[in-house]
């Protein structure tokens, strides 16, 4: 089973998606007892602070329904994509010029939740970019888990964890 040392997405919006495991019964929630810890492992702008658990999780939804339609093709609830926009709105942003280059600069100052605005900003992209065609949802048909594939040839959300599975499955069956 998937926790969140084990998370295994590298885009922050797929990273909270995967927090909720919809294919047990009954569905568990990596972020009742792992909230402060899903907040500590992700890369988040500076000056981000970990959200109260009741926003991560109302943005959650927002983010998981836009995620899943993309990967169904489909348009997703108005309500998901006014909750993505308004946490994204909530902190404004600027481009930064330091000695490496560019950088994004967040404005937090007014009690904006930058890590709510980063996760948001993060779904935006992802839905609306070229990486939107690469989203699936893992080949396992007990796992629930969302992924930005690599490659095309891709179908599981952790290769060493679903993938295994069913290759272990499959060979028991032919033997």
């Amino acid at each position: 089973m998937l926790d969140l040392d084990s998370l295994p997405g590298d885009d922050l919006a797929v990273n909270l998606a995967d927090t909720v495991m919809l294919a047990v019964s009954p569905p568990v929630d990596l972020l009742d007892d792992g909230h402060a810890k899903f907040w500590a492992a992700q890369a988040l702008p500076e000056g981000a602070r970990a959200p109260s658990a009741e926003q991560t999780k109302r943005l959650r939804s927002a983010v998981r329904e836009l995620l899943e339609a993309t990967v169904a093709a489909r348009e997703p609830e108005a309500w998901a994509v006014e909750r993505v926009n308004a946490a994204a709105a909530a902190v404004p942003t600027s481009p930064r010029l330091t000695a490496e280059g560019a950088e994004t600069s967040w404005h937090g100052e007014d009690g904006g939740e930058i890590a709510l605005a980063a996760v948001a900003v993060a779904a935006i992209d992802l839905v609306s970019g070229p990486r939107a065609a690469r989203l699936r949802r893992c080949g396992a048909h007990d796992c629930s888990m969302l992924f930005v594939a690599a490659n095309s040839r891709r179908v599981w959300c952790t290769p060493s964890l679903c993938g295994n599975r069913v290759r272990v499955a499959r060979h028991a069956k032919k033997g």
